[in-house]
Parts: C-alpha cells; structure tokens; sequence
C-alpha cells in the first residue's frame, strides 16, 4: 500500500471493487428469465388464535379445519406469483406477483399488512396501497412488516412500539402504522429481514441497518439501550435505522476479539431475538440473543456485536456458506454442496446444539430452499418439500395423523412437483411450486383448493 495511506482511502477503493463486480452480477441477473409459480399452503387458517390458544378480547376468532397437506390458494388462481413470505413470529404472510403487485393473507391486528385497517384477512388480497409501485420484496415480523419496492424505497407498517418499522416518529404503547409509511434510510435497500421486533436492512452498497428493540443486542450497534428508571429496567426503542458499523472475530483460545474490517453483506436474517449475516466473501456472523446457543459458538453468552462463525470456511466446498437463515430459537445454513447444517434450539429430535451441526438425513438432497420456522422447518430439494418438526395445527403438511416428525420427511401430495420457494409461518406453510409442465400441472389439479 502507498506510505500513509488511510483504512478510509482503502474501505473508498474496496467498495469502488465491490460495487462494480455487484453491477455485473446485476446485469446478469437481468438476463435471467422471471421465475413464477403456484403458492400453496398447509396449516391453520384460524389466524386470531396461531400460537395463543385463545383469541384476544374482543376478536371473533374463526374456527376452520386445519389444511392437513398442502392446498391451492383459490384467492390467487391464475396469478403468477414469484415470491412467498412469511416468518418463524408472523402469522401472516405475503405474495409477489410477478408484475411487482403484492397480496397478504392473515392477522392484521396491528395493520401488518399494509391495508389501512386492522381486519383479519382471510382470504389473499392484494395491498392497496402498493398498486402504483413495484414490489421485489417483504419480510414478516410478529406484528409489523416491512415491503420493499423496486424504485420507491422500503415502507414499514403494524406496530411499531419498539420503532421496528424503522420509519421514525411515535413509539410506545398503540404505537402502528395502519398504512405503510416509508423507511427512514437514505441509501438504497436490497434485502429486509423482520425478527420478533425489530429490523434489519442491507443496502445495495454492502451495509446493514437497523431500528428496534436491542435488549438483547439484535441490532448490532455494542448497546442493548437498557436503562433504569426509578426500579426498573427499561429498554430504549430505536425508531430510525442505525448503521451496524463493525464486524469482529474472536480467537477461540485467547478469546481475543479482533474488528474486521471492509465487510460488505450480502444477506440478513432475524430469528426472535436473534441475527445472521452472510459476507459478499462469504462470511458467517451472528448476533443478539444466544440462549440454547443459537449464535453457533459454542457459548450462551449474548452478542451486542457481529461475531464470526468460526465454523464455516469460505473457500472450502464442505464448509462454506451458501444460503443461512434464523429459525426462532436456532439458525440453519446450507453449504455448497447443499448440505444442511442447524444450531441453536430447532425442536428437532430435542435437539439442542452451540454450534453447528449437520442434517445427515438430508444428505444426497439437493437443497433449494430452506424456511426455519418456530416449531416446524421447511426444506425443498429436487422435487419434494420436506418438512420436520412439531405440528399442532396440520403445519408439515403430512397429513391429519402426524403431530411430529423428529426427522425430515416429506410432505403428501406434492410429490414430484419441484419447489423453488418455501415460507415457514408460525402455525402454517407456504410453497410455491413450479407448473412448467403437463406432469406438473397433474399433480396440481389433484390438489385441494384453499378458499378460505
């Protein structure tokens, strides 16, 4: 390097580097045709009492029979849809259309779902207030949602009591946004990813974002915002997306820490309390919370900061890191060869690791897709979807006889239909498939069709 130069001159040329091999790999994206299919789902419809029990006061909660395998959307027949979306807190979920229009379905207690109200949504319809726009994202937290936009930025709409939708203004108690309000960021999004309550945004310059609540140092930025306040402890709430600055690696016998420097991501994912993020250089780190040791390294001492998974290696075909996403208690990442590895607490077989380990049953399986949920995991690979876990409301989508399956299996019905997405709910599922073909459209027209 030239005498005096400054980490800022060398972060200013690796960026110029990453930015115009990021622009290639735009271009290339381009050329490749839009994918689109048909979205179906398994699981409960009673959306009021998903993961409660009992419906909050005043709701009249439904009481439909669980989808026991994997139906059609009636709402959506003949739309092509290109991206499904929901998450291990959410009880609703979200579909892209392949023209950049966008549907939800489910709670919408707090206005989730973008549609200026707080119905329930029991039938897929589509969010008016993205008419004139171009969605190319969504990401689901517990009772807020953040939808990304092609030209027109990020809006984050439901509650907003921690200032998780990132939008800035009013937080506290009652604190929603029944309409999507714009995102208070200045560089360009890519890629959102919403936990329990908070938000984590990439932006096309290789940074991470974030606004919420860090009392368990999921936003990334050393600070859980605790405070006290007469006898009690308070958590301060972060209303507009903050910078997570720095990312760090620590030497496993002196437990040194160690900052790393010109770190540019690629992907985020928010579990509960919980963060991943995957490098342009194929980097594993994680951060928050880490009971059951759901951070991958081999402790269960909370993270403030970003902490590199010292168990993958980028460069090594076996332990490199290809695709990575936080179930609500634990992670789940994919390798080159498409081999699945889990830590933390996955409700699989009891399982409870620090660190992570391998799948063996999934061996052999080319992976596409994996959607961690809370109680139940999804897997695509070839043409199956797999699924493991508890399922209380008909979730892994096996049938009304099966309550768990501590190993994966696969789903009934849709054997030989090749999925190329899959979303993991709190009590339900969502797939979408591929209808490219006359065999395939068989198997689809044998499915039942969804029209609640």
């Amino acid at each position: 390097l030239p005498l005096g130069d400054s980490e800022e001159n060398m972060v200013a040329r690796s960026a110029e580097a990453e930015e115009e091999e990021e622009e290639e790999e735009e271009e290339e994206e381009e050329d490749k045709p839009i994918v689109t299919g048909v979205a179906l789902i398994c699981g409960s419809m009673n959306w009021d009492t998903i993961g409660r029990g009992n419906a909050r006061v005043g709701s009249k909660p439904r009481k439909v029979e669980p989808a026991w395998k994997p139906q059609v959307i009636g709402a959506l027949s003949g739309i092509r849809i290109m991206h499904v979306v929901s998450g291990p807190c959410a009880a609703h979920s979200f579909f892209i259309t392949d023209e950049g229009k966008i549907y939800g379905l489910g709670r919408n207690e707090q206005g989730q779902l973008g549609m200026g109200h707080t119905k329930r949504q029991d039938s897929a319809v589509e969010v008016p207030f993205f008419k004139n726009m171009h969605v190319i994202g969504a990401s689901c937290g517990r009772s807020h949602s953040v939808v990304l936009t092609e030209d027109d930025g990020a809006y984050g709409m439901g509650d907003n009591e921690m200032g998780q939708c990132g939008t800035g203004g009013a937080t506290g108690k009652g604190a929603h946004n029944v309409t999507p309000k714009q995102c208070a960021i200045e560089q360009k999004v890519k890629q959102v990813s919403c936990g329990f309550d908070f938000t984590l945004f990439t932006t096309e310059k290789g940074h991470v974002f974030s606004a919420g609540s860090s009392e368990c140092g999921q936003l990334g930025i050393n600070d859980s915002g605790e405070y006290i306040d007469g006898r009690k402890s308070i958590f301060s709430a972060i209303t507009t997306p903050g910078r997570v600055h720095s990312f760090f690696t620590r030497d496993p016998r002196s437990k040194e820490v160690t900052r790393i420097p010109q770190v540019a991501v690629r992907y985020v994912s928010a579990g509960q309390h919980h963060c991943l993020a995957i490098s342009t250089k194929d980097e594993l780190y994680t951060w928050g919370f880490n009971g059951h040791g759901r951070l991958g390294h081999k402790t269960t001492e909370d993270e403030l900061i970003p902490m590199r998974v010292l168990f993958f290696r980028p460069g090594d075909k076996h332990l490199s890191v290809k695709k990575a996403r936080c179930s609500y208690g634990g992670c789940f990442a994919v390798n080159n060869l498409g081999n699945v590895y889990c830590w933390g607490q996955n409700q699989i077989a009891r399982l409870e690791c620090p660190y992570p380990i391998p799948l063996d049953d999934l061996f052999g399986w080319n992976v596409h897709d994996i959607a961690p949920g809370k109680n139940h995991h999804i897997v695509t690979a070839d043409y199956s979807s797999i699924a493991m876990g508890k399922s209380t409301m008909g979730e892994l989508g096996m049938g009304p006889s099966t309550k768990s399956s501590s190993r994966p299996d696969k789903m009934q019905g849709v054997e030989g239909l090749k999925s190329i997405q899959c979303a993991a709910g709190s009590g339900h599922t969502i797939l979408l498939v591929l209808d490219d073909d006359d065999e395939a459209k068989k198997i689809i027209d044998k499915l039942e069709v969804n029209h609640d």
